[in-house]
């Protein structure tokens, strides 16, 4: 039998952290669940492009999870996922990712990310939107939340304006939490993922 971590996402489970100024640190933090991860968690953050392999050895060494940095297509397991530096990061088919060249300022892209979610996002999906500035993604969060996608914003952010202005297009169709209750929420789908195996 295939250890959970080598499963291609069966139970269709998915976790997409989005964010910008401050948001690194919080993620880490959030997927320091001590528990092994039964579902993929794909990473869009605003970085620099030379810092990414940092980033992804920092969350690797922290959290104990595996992390991948996308380059080309990649099937999604129970693992996390980030794009190569300067590249935006989006599905291709349901369960798999690529990295592509960044059109816009600001890469990762989360609004590219989003845009290429929408044909396979469902009830399934849930993305976790933290800190940071501007107003990237916030063009297809309704569309996503209309298809059954949960949004979970983060409570009180160093960097709100990010999250106020996804929020603003989800006309309270989110739930807001604290950093603590995310976690849960990061547990809780974990465990629901294996029991759906």
């Amino acid at each position: 039998m295939e250890s959970s971590k080598d499963m291609i996402n069966k139970a269709n489970y998915k976790v997409i952290i989005v964010g910008s100024a401050g948001s690194p640190n919080v993620a880490v933090n959030l997927l320091k669940i001590n528990e092994k991860l039964n579902i993929p968690v794909i990473i869009c953050i605003h970085f620099t492009s030379s810092a990414m392999e940092t980033f992804a050895n920092h969350i690797e060494i922290e959290t104990g999870h595996i992390v991948k940095i996308v380059d080309q297509p990649t099937p999604i397991k129970n693992e996390i996922y980030l794009p190569k530096g300067g590249k935006d990061i989006i599905f291709i088919s349901e369960n798999t990712l690529n990295s592509v060249e960044s059109e816009y300022k600001v890469h990762p892209s989360i609004s590219k990310l989003f845009e290429s979610l929408v044909k396979y996002a469902d009830d399934k999906t849930t993305i976790i939107v933290l800190g940071g500035l501007g107003d990237d993604g916030k063009d297809y969060a309704k569309i996503l939340r209309n298809k059954g996608v949960k949004f979970v914003i983060e409570k009180s952010p160093r960097f709100p304006y990010l999250p106020n202005n996804i929020a603003k297009e989800l006309e309270m169709r989110y739930e807001q939490a604290e950093q603590s209750r995310i976690k849960d929420i990061i547990i809780r789908i974990n465990r629901q993922a294996l029991q759906d195996y």
